[in-house]
């Protein structure tokens, strides 16, 4: 599910120093929408006021089969979201722990200095969303 973005929102976009790789997932709707049946639905809403509704399909080996995000924010919170799913699905639950803000940051291509706080945003959701399953399962770390 993709849009088409007015010649001037693009322009907008990559004036405001989005990356192309973070103005193709946020056009494009990478990984958004709502997971049938997920082992687990955690909502987070940010101190910018941008929210993710996280929703991850887990096996019983522990690997993030699939992912999926509802949001309600900027194209910085979207693409962020986008891309940390890249970087989990497939990935183990503990793998899945160590994902960091830069390593979103990194796979978007950068984003505007004042849109830092995005990947901050989908990883917290995401450990938000891990602790919860976690605990659902009896699997939390104390």
């Amino acid at each position: 599910m993709s849009r088409k973005l007015a010649e001037e929102e693009l322009k907008l976009l990559v004036e405001s120093g989005y990356p192309r790789k973070a103005i193709e997932l946020y056009v494009n709707n990478v990984n958004v929408g709502v997971l049938e049946n997920p082992d687990i639905v955690t909502t987070y809403l940010g101190p910018c006021g941008d929210i993710i509704e996280l929703y991850l399909k887990i096996d019983e080996t522990s690997i993030i089969e699939d992912a999926k995000f509802y949001y309600l924010g900027c194209p910085g919170s979207a693409s962020s979201a986008s891309a940390m799913i890249e970087l989990v699905k497939g990935k183990t639950i503990d793998e899945a722990k160590k994902i960091t803000e830069e390593d979103v940051l990194n796979a978007l291509g950068g984003l505007p200095k004042t849109k830092l706080d995005c990947p901050k945003l989908a990883i917290t959701t995401l450990r938000k969303a891990i602790a919860e399953y976690e605990k659902m399962k009896g699997r939390s770390e104390i």
